[in-house]
């Protein structure tokens, strides 16, 4: 996708060209997920905001389960 040059308006809107809309994979009306992330902004759909939180919350459990397994993999066969 092409990136697009957007401005701000007076109400602090910003608009989504439809490329954008059709990248995202949703419709006008969709409810979006806006994430500050450094200075960036960061928008997906709702429900994809969700599946991700959602991993990394199992993905974090799993480690933290595993921890000294994972931890004595890393040194390797080489002690």
């Amino acid at each position: 996708m092409s990136k697009i040059v957007t401005t701000i308006d007076q109400r602090s809107s910003v608009v989504l060209p439809p490329e954008a809309i059709e990248a995202l994979g949703v419709e006008a009306g969709a409810e979006l997920e806006v994430e500050i992330v450094g200075r960036a902004l960061v928008v997906r759909p709702v429900e994809e905001a969700r599946r991700s939180r959602d991993f990394m919350s199992a993905f974090e459990s799993i480690l933290s389960r595993r921890r000294n397994a994972f931890e004595e993999l890393a040194k390797g066969p080489d002690r």
